[in-house]
């Protein structure tokens, strides 16, 4: 199998799987408990919590919350932004489960709309109780410049989805108040946090209201924590190997996005706006869900589009807001890459496209 969908899960390296192992052997006591294992548990996810802090925002005072699953992560900020019917600014290029969180709170949301060409999204300026935007999307791979969409707010809650880009980037935190986090886009399943800037003046009241909805009104799960130190540890790697893996991705990208315009599939995104991680392709006359099928035969795994969207009959709503006739919107092939992924990977992948294109 080669695998051209982390974008959605990817894999973890070996030695990861052993520290997960690992930390699932010596950490299995639950963290909520009043004995002595149980307030080791917390002592150990303090300490995790200023690194993972230190790590992302470069300072160990933001506050963290850890959930299982950055759509979790999505859930509390919904029910922790205390703010009757808020008036919030977004796109219709965010994650389908962030935009079902927003529309639980409100059912008439402001969208910017994103520039044709490049997909980045253009702010208006003008009054909102909360702006919320994403770092990297997950479908197309385009990359966002939050404080040019934080400042068209002024004094609104700032939440900046990161989930793409940890570890594989740098995160301008200082632009906002709440960031949402994931360990399973680098190969660390049920890890997420949501992260709050120390200078947010509604951290306190967030905080509070999240420990609510785990203690007295039971909407959430215990999270594991053995998934949170493997999370912190791999992130740490991750990140001191960020310019390496960096270099690497983007050669092999531009080999893939190069070789797709050879076989008549212009790229959704130019490089420059993009992710390295993510090349996202149409192939007009083509069902993009029937080609990744086809593709899967070949012994390739790739995705039409977010892995949450993946098998609905709609279009693709970030496709159509991006301009995309109906019948295109359906023709999205998105590549997702790994530091593991190699030249050879991807010249088959080249081969493989050719023929199921013909074979269609």
């Amino acid at each position: 199998m080669i695998y051209f969908d982390h974008a959605s899960a990817a894999a973890p390296a070996g030695e990861d799987a052993e520290l997960f192992a690992r930390f699932l052997r010596e950490d299995f006591a639950n963290q909520e408990a009043a004995h002595k294992a149980g307030y080791r548990q917390r002592e150990k996810l303090r300490q995790a919590e200023k690194k993972l802090s230190c790590l992302l925002t470069g300072r160990e005072d933001w506050s963290v919350i850890w959930c299982n699953s950055a759509t979790e992560s999505f859930f509390v900020f919904q029910h922790c932004l205390d703010i009757p019917s808020p008036k919030i600014v977004t796109s219709a290029l965010e994650h389908p489960a962030l935009t079902a969180a927003l529309k639980r709170l409100t059912p008439t949301l402001e969208l910017f709309s994103p520039d044709r060409n490049t997909g980045r999204l253009i702010p208006r300026n003008g009054p909102r109780d909360a702006a919320v935007f994403h770092l990297v999307q997950s479908e197309t791979g385009v990359t966002q410049q939050p404080d040019k969409l934080f400042k068209a707010a002024p004094g609104a809650v700032r939440f900046l989805d990161a989930v793409q880009g940890c570890g594989k980037m740098d995160i301008p935190a200082e632009t906002a108040d709440i960031i949402a986090v994931s360990g399973n886009k680098i190969g660390v399943p049920s890890s997420a946090a949501l992260l709050l800037n120390p200078a947010w003046n509604g951290r306190e009241n967030f905080i509070k209201k999240a420990e609510q909805m785990r203690h007295k009104e039971y909407l959430t799960g215990r999270f594991l924590p053995a998934a949170v130190f493997t999370f912190v540890e791999v992130l740490q790697k991750r990140l001191e190997q960020q310019q390496e893996n960096t270099q690497k991705i983007s050669h092999l990208n531009t080999l893939l996005r190069q070789g797709c315009a050879q076989l008549g599939l212009p790229a959704t995104i130019p490089p420059e706006c993009a992710s390295a991680y993510i090349l996202h392709v149409t192939a007009p006359g083509f069902q993009g869900g029937v080609l990744v099928r086809m593709l899967a035969e070949e012994g390739i795994m790739a995705a039409s589009g977010s892995a949450c969207a993946s098998e609905t009959k709609d279009p693709s709503p970030a496709l159509l807001a991006l301009g995309f006739r109906k019948n295109d919107a359906f023709s999205g092939l998105r590549f997702s890459l790994d530091h593991t992924n190699t030249e050879a990977e991807v010249n088959f992948l080249l081969s493989s496209l050719k023929k199921v294109l013909k074979k269609y």
